[in-house]
């Protein structure tokens, strides 16, 4: 508990739990680890059989998997063009051929074309000498280390607030992120299916919870584990903060949205096993028309006797988690990930210190922590991946988390478990207030819309997420101009910036004017140069978007300047060629 103010905690003893499943923790502190751990593990011949992905080359005979008609509908409005294979089956003539080789198959994949399965040296030989496998891959590569011990966040002082403020103690980490006022406009994720990855939810027996259920809004909860753990209550934890409604408690952003969960994660292990459940559990929410998935899980180092990964594999393509996250992703759904508890180490020549698979998947919005000031959690893991981009790319509060616990109780907790989930109630709003927006979309506007949107780094991404801005611009983007005879005045004049940004071939400008009057919008080269006009003339009052097209102009940075009678403002544009 270190470098956190305590409540009571009486006598809190520290338990232990398997490091890759750090996004679990409720507090932090890790030991540094000495960097000769990251020896890479020497092949040696094997008498019992070891975990490896098998990718394999077409699907003669595969069947097509159900996809519902939400999930259809919601590809062909936000997805990208895909392939008719993704929905067909592993081939069941080349699933008899592997058995029949020996291989122990535990999960199939029809998004990777691939299974999971446990072979010995003798199978893996026979394997490769097939000509429709196309690669054998150890489910992870790199180090094993042992168990760290963490301990539990300090509890809450009471069980819920009584007065008259509906959020109660959930108030900071709504007013934090700006997502107050979209929910008092009756902006809650209402019609927007949200799928939860995790532990075991607690069969969602809280009364956190109670009209998520009433309203039959609790679609489904499937265990992909094979086996139960009573005493977990991560999941529960986690989608109280995005779904629960309490009054005087807690209030999730997104309370009138519908569920999916999906039990993947065996907690008092730390098992390969668990990455292979997240695909299958991910493939099964895409088909069930989910909108949008929290993981507040990820991978990096696993129990002794298990493949682990190194931090060089951190580069958006080896993570199997990854790569099911991003074909998701391609076929609509937002991914939102915890970046990682690994911050507190300090010192990347010693541990892990970045964030973790599947949170370096390139389409996924990556969440830090904060603390109520929006300074960075000591714990929340740090960018950039390994290929070099950035993250994590947005942030919400992370340290004394408002959640619910079992008992019908509440507690304070610490994470980027709880951060994440924060920021997929704030998508939901977004996919409310626009159901057109694809993932790539909503992350721009995510990222555009936070606090320090200006100055991105590797700590806190583009910052802390702004939901009231983040769903106007979604409003915006559905739409014409807001303009004075909807009764819809700005109470400024304001350049609100572009989007896309960066962008190729255009991009759209908006801006608001409290007042009609004369406007000039124009753009320019870094040597002030003019290149456009775009606006010269008298406008109403009210919040414009103006398309600016690159044409034949050179990749780089340019400026676009709005001068009004009491007001000129100019931002920066990069056109990516």
């Amino acid at each position: 508990m270190r470098d956190l103010p305590r409540f009571d905690m009486h006598s809190v003893r520290p338990f232990f739990v398997p490091l890759a499943l750090l996004f679990l923790l409720v507090s932090i502190g890790f030991p540094a680890r000495n960097a000769a751990a990251q020896t890479a593990q020497r092949a040696a011949p094997r008498a019992e059989p070891d975990a490896y992905w098998i990718f394999l080359d077409g699907k003669p005979d595969a069947p097509r998997a159900e996809i519902s008609e939400r999930a259809r509908e919601r590809r062909a409005r936000r997805g990208q063009p895909q392939a008719a294979e993704m929905d067909r089956n592993v081939s069941p003539t080349y699933l008899r051929a592997l058995e029949e080789a020996g291989a122990e198959i535990r999960t199939e994949s029809r998004w990777l074309n691939a299974v999971s399965a446990r072979l010995t040296e003798e199978t893996l030989f026979r394997l490769r000498e097939m000509d429709f496998v196309r690669e054998i891959r150890p489910v992870a590569q790199g180090k094993h280390r042992l168990p760290e011990p963490v301990s539990d966040a300090p509890p809450s002082p009471f069980s819920a607030k009584t007065g008259n403020d509906l959020y109660g103690p959930s108030r900071t980490q709504l007013e934090l992120m700006n997502a107050i006022e979209p929910l008092e406009r009756g902006i809650n994720g209402k019609g927007v299916r949200i799928g939860f990855l995790d532990t075991p939810f607690g069969n969602f027996d809280h009364t956190a919870f109670d009209v998520l259920k009433i309203e039959n809004r609790l679609l489904a909860v499937r265990n992909f584990t094979g086996r139960t753990d009573d005493n977990e209550r991560h999941g529960m934890n986690v989608a109280s903060t995005t779904v629960g409604y309490q009054e005087g408690a807690l209030i999730g952003p997104a309370h009138g949205a519908e569920v999916l969960a999906a039990v993947t994660e065996y907690a008092p292990t730390e098992t390969n096993r668990e990455e292979d459940n997240l695909v299958a559990g991910l493939e099964w929410m895409e088909s069930e028309g989910v909108d949008v998935v929290n993981i507040s899980l990820g991978y990096s180092e696993f129990d002794r006797g298990q493949r682990s990964y190194a931090v060089s594999d951190m580069d958006g393509d080896t993570g199997i988690t990854t790569i099911a996250a991003d074909k998701a992703a391609a076929l609509g759904v937002v991914v939102v990930v915890s970046a990682g508890n690994e911050g507190r180490c300090r010192s990347p020549q010693f541990c892990w210190y970045y964030v973790t698979t599947p949170a370096d998947a390139d389409s996924v919005i990556t969440v830090g922590a904060v603390d109520a000031r929006s300074n960075v959690a000591s714990f929340s893991s740090r960018g950039p991946t390994a290929d070099g981009r950035r993250k994590p790319d947005v942030a919400a509060l992370g340290v004394f988390a408002y959640v619910g616990d079992r008992g019908n109780r509440f507690k304070y907790s610490n994470g980027t478990s709880f951060s994440a989930p924060l920021v997929t109630g704030v998508v939901a709003q977004v996919l409310q207030a626009n159901p057109d927006l694809d993932p790539i979309a909503v992350r721009d506007i995510l990222r555009q819309t936070a606090h320090q949107a200006d100055k991105p780094d590797n700590v806190l991404g583009w910052g802390v997420v702004n939901a009231g801005e983040a769903v106007r611009m979604a409003e915006s983007m559905a739409g014409g101009p807001v303009s004075a005879a909807s009764g819809e005045v700005p109470a400024e004049t304001a350049l609100l910036g572009n989007y896309p940004n960066p962008f190729n071939p255009e991009t759209t400008i908006r801006y608001t004017l409290e007042q009609a009057g004369r406007v000039r919008l124009a753009a320019y080269d870094l040597l002030g140069r003019e290149i456009a006009i775009l606006v010269d003339g008298q406008q109403a009052a009210g919040e414009h978007r103006i398309r600016f097209e690159a044409g034949t102009l050179p990749g780089g940075a340019y400026v676009y300047r709005l001068q009004t009678p009491d007001k000129v403002a100019a931002k920066t544009m990069l056109l990516v060629k």
